[in-house]
């Protein structure tokens, strides 16, 4: 960490929010100095060219020559895989400045940020021992939860999660093919960040049954949790995560008054699509189950609405054979649900009546 008198502010930054010189020094923190071109001539006095420098996202043109691109801000070094830095992240400090809140080297040919984690170079021995991948929104973040002992957290650097993030988790938690572990999600409820993890897994299911969110209830970030409740709450965040198709449903169901009939029609309406396409045959029943208890309904009309769309999937695959060729597949979700309801036909003989 910069220990310049003009760096005293980028040290207050960093202490109010928990971190000590240690943790500082630890992920490599620093500080771009409120200077024009000081590190622009720099290493230009250590042979660089401009051209160089430009492409490596460390300078721009200015009026009047080259200028660095970073000034007066916090810098994260971003590290891939094996270590080496490919990459800053800048926080500024002062509301005057008219930049973003971070801003993040331009890309180049090292430094792609679909492609880079940040914190994944000191977290990838644990998550692969620990088959546990944590995503945090921000630098500081992945230090709190670090520091906490969360050392599988990791962050993207200003974008959102994506393929591009997938493929890097799966070498960690892919074995022989086979999806081994959990990736747990951190953000504010109502932000972007529950927008990418639902995309993210949307076409890859085998992710998404043991991909689960966790969500401070005060809205706190891990950052947050550990200036107010110590190490223990960031821990206690991730302890209490929940499944995201659960997360994922149970937020549509916050958007109806469940209190009335109508309220409960149309969250039934909105959430039996989310359940039948679940393509687990072992959780959909179970989702089923846990949609008709969330709505306050009998599990007959949930279980319903949900074999009614399944069923359209299937339809299609039926259609694929001959009349004479086809056969029933005991283990078709529809065919899974429509025994459901004959065994509460059966049990409740009230319904059988009817």
């Amino acid at each position: 960490l910069n220990t310049n008198p003009s760096a005293q502010v980028g040290r207050d930054f960093l202490m109010q929010r928990g971190f000590d010189r240690a943790a500082c020094e630890s992920f490599g923190v620093g500080y771009a100095p409120d200077d024009w071109d000081q590190l622009t001539k720099h290493l230009r006095a250590a042979g660089f060219t401009g051209e160089e420098l430009e492409f490596a996202g460390l300078s721009k043109e200015g009026q009047k020559g080259m200028i660095d691109r970073f000034r007066n801000r916090l810098i994260w070094p971003i590290r891939n895989i094996t270590g080496d830095v490919v990459g800053f992240g800048a926080r500024k400090l002062y509301e005057e400045d008219q930049g973003p809140k971070y801003l993040n080297t331009s890309e180049t040919p090292i430094y792609k940020k679909s492609q880079v984690l940040y914190g994944l170079d000191r977290a990838k021995k644990e998550i692969a021992t620990k088959r546990q991948v944590v995503v945090v929104e921000g630098y500081t973040d992945v230090m709190a939860a670090h520091l906490s002992g969360i050392t599988t957290a990791v962050a993207t650097c200003g974008t959102a999660f994506g393929d591009g993030h997938i493929g890097i988790i799966r070498r960690y938690l892919l074995d022989e093919d086979t999806f081994r572990g959990e990736i747990i999600f951190t953000f504010d409820g109502d932000s972007a960040g529950q927008k990418a993890a639902l995309k993210a897994f949307g076409d890859d299911q085998k992710f998404v049954a043991q991909t689960f969110v966790a969500i401070a209830e005060n809205g706190m970030d891990p950052n947050e949790l550990r200036l107010s409740g110590g190490d223990e709450a960031v821990r206690d965040l991730i302890a209490r995560r929940i499944p995201l198709f659960e997360f994922a449903i149970r937020t549509e169901l916050k958007k109806h008054d469940l209190q009335t009939a109508e309220g409960r029609v149309n969250a039934l309406a909105a959430t039996a699509p989310m359940v039948a396409n679940i393509k687990n045959k072992v959780l959909r029943p179970e989702y089923i189950k846990q949609l008709a208890g969330w709505l306050g309904m009998d599990i007959e009309p949930v279980m319903s609405a949900v074999a009614q769309l399944a069923g359209k999937t299937a339809s299609t695959k039926t259609t694929e054979n001959t009349v004479g060729n086809w056969r029933p597949n005991p283990t078709e979700p529809t065919l899974i649900l429509e025994r459901e309801v004959l065994k509460s036909k059966l049990q409740m003989s009230e319904l059988a009546l009817g």
